[in-house]
């Protein structure tokens, strides 16, 4: 696995072949409120890939994402995250990546939870949203590689967040950042 691609699955970026579930609207009710002294900094992952993390507007809850693309022409890529809470829980929220001349879908999310120098990312799980989806409770399309989310109100939010459903999230596989130490 390369390390563009390790991030890639970190950062939850849309990966063409790959089922996502993904929101018209960034998820989450408001912005969580960012401390660059918590957030900025070098991170990396289990494998060892490098990320580097700045607040960009900590009271928008935006944080931007870099790191080194390829490594044999030294490109750099960043994305902007978007951390919003609902509730007791925060979503990191990405805007999936525009094809030339295309419009963007929607915002690919994630639950996370950030303590002290970790970072827990737990993805939505395709297939149980998918069918949520396709029985009406939750607004949106599911297609066969990938689900769109339509407008979230809070009662789709409560959903979301408990396991009266079932299960929307992937808990057994996070994903995570450590903190370089200094």
């Amino acid at each position: 696995m390369t390390k563009k691609l390790v991030v890639l699955i970190c950062v939850f970026i849309l990966l063409y072949g790959c089922s996502v579930v993904m929101s018209k609207k960034p998820v989450g009710d408001k912005p969580v409120v960012l401390d660059p002294a918590g957030w900025d900094g070098a991170w990396t992952t289990p494998q060892g890939a490098p990320v580097m993390m700045k607040v960009k507007d900590g009271d928008q809850g935006v944080l931007r994402l870099a790191w080194i693309e390829d490594d044999k022409d030294m490109t750099f890529k960043s994305y902007d995250v978007i951390i919003l809470g609902s509730g007791r829980w925060q979503f990191a929220n990405i805007q999936d990546e525009v094809k030339k001349g295309e419009q963007p879908r929607g915002y690919l999310f994630a639950k996370i939870k950030k303590e002290k120098d970790i970072i827990l990312i737990w993805l939505p799980n395709v297939e149980k949203i998918s069918e949520l989806v396709k029985k009406k409770i939750l607004p949106g399309e599911a297609a066969k590689e990938s689900v769109i989310l339509g407008e979230l109100g809070p009662e789709h939010m409560k959903i979301i967040m408990s396991e009266e459903k079932g299960i929307l999230f992937d808990w057994e596989s996070p994903f995570f950042f450590i903190k370089a130490r200094e």
